[in-house]
């Protein structure tokens, strides 16, 4: 939809739509990510539909919020406790995907420590955190590889320290639960609606474990996100 994207002309877009499609009294519920637009637009097509006496269930299940994106708001705010060491995995990567020069001394670094140079590294979305979990996970599998290039090139300058790796792994095996969550939101082959409660109950359970853990930096980040989780899903 070509822009403004703002509230009042996207309830004259999807009225429009509505009415043509015949569904303007059938509709129960509508999903959407999170914008101020986004709010202002359910407000008033609620009102419309409260107005034209066709609202279901007084609206209290009208607005449902996108789960992926939810999730993406949640995990955004666990990866701040490392954004140092996230940002220098990212520029490793630019660093190594920089020139087919920087790419053969990798692969070299990859050979001497004999990792497989096939599985390849991963370059991020920073907006969008299973790119970054992605990275991530390939970033780990060659960390001895960039040992090795910091020691062999001096232009190498973003390695992750030491205490930045231990953080990086302990946050990964943390982040597998809402990865795979994010997975089943965003398939498009098959019904989500059912997979929804037993996805969200395993990151609470998992969340809330963390949360007593004897690690204080992982029960700080587990603590930060679980009060993102409780501002969408604490009902």
């Amino acid at each position: 939809m070509p822009p403004p994207h703002n509230g009042v002309y996207l309830i004259e877009k999807i009225s429009n739509l509505l009415s043509e499609w015949g569904i303007e009294k059938k509709l129960f519920t509508i999903t959407l990510a999170n914008a101020s637009s986004n709010d202002t637009f359910v407000n008033l097509l609620k009102s419309q539909l409260s107005n034209e006496g066709v609202l279901r269930s007084n609206g209290d299940y009208f607005h449902v919020r996108c789960c992926a994106h939810v999730l993406n708001l949640i995990v955004q705010d666990g990866l701040k406790a490392i954004d140092e060491g996230i940002v220098n995995i990212r520029e490793s990567v630019k660093y190594v995907k920089g020139s087919q020069v920087k790419k053969q001394k990798f692969m070299e670094c990859v050979k001497f420590v004999h990792l497989n140079p096939k599985k390849g590294l991963r370059q991020d979305v920073p907006t969008r955190w299973n790119a970054t979990y992605l990275m991530i996970e390939s970033v780990i599998f060659y960390h001895r590889a960039f040992f090795r290039l910091a020691l062999s090139d001096y232009n190498f300058i973003h390695c992750a320290s030491d205490e930045e790796w231990g953080k990086i792994e302990k946050i990964f095996r943390f982040l597998e639960v809402f990865f795979e969550a994010t997975c089943i939101f965003s398939g498009n082959k098959y019904p989500t609606t059912n997979l929804y409660f037993p996805s969200i109950s395993m990151v609470e359970r998992t969340l809330k474990e963390e949360m007593k853990s004897s690690d204080g930096f992982m029960r700080q980040m587990a603590c930060q996100m679980y009060e993102k989780f409780s501002k969408y899903w604490s009902d």
